[in-house]
């Protein structure tokens, strides 16, 4: 292949490869709807800062009841940013923030850290959703209602 063919085909490729990685950049910093935003609203805050009770897993769109060990998990976020969690019946304590829409949680007690996505907070129900990483990359939808 002669210089201009390869310079050529350099350019070609380079003006495709850059609007492809821009955009994949511009959807990484898109803004965040008001209800996923650095900090949450009054109203959004009292419906979170409470304790929530697992009420359904679904994996694959398939609904089911918490099973024996997650019987009693759950997640209390506190308006001073302490956090109380439970999963797979393994209890945890630390820190929470609230930010991009997701709702991240950092445990001192056992070490351990998660982020899940807000899919829906109202005062009756929360609907969060957690995604592995690779190479599984599977969702898991965790559907939560105010604990009596």
């Amino acid at each position: 292949m002669g210089f201009s063919k390869q310079a050529a085909l350099i350019a070609i490729c380079t003006f495709i490869a850059i609007p492809a990685f821009s955009q994949t950049t511009k959807t990484a910093t898109k803004k965040v709807p008001p209800s996923g935003g650095t900090s949450l609203s009054a109203d959004q805050s009292k419906m979170l800062c409470k304790a929530w009770k697992l009420d359904t897993v679904s994996v694959y769109g398939v609904d089911s009841k918490p099973k024996a060990k997650e019987a009693n998990d759950g997640i209390t976020p506190v308006a001073d940013g302490s956090i109380f969690l439970t999963q797979e019946g393994v209890a945890y304590t630390g820190k929470w923030t609230c930010a991009g829409g997701r709702l991240n949680v950092v445990a001192e007690s056992p070490a351990y850290k998660v982020s899940f996505k807000v899919i829906s907070l109202a005062d009756t129900r929360m609907v969060l959703e957690y995604q592995y990483p690779a190479p599984d990359y599977s969702r898991v939808k965790y559907t939560y209602s105010p604990k009596k």
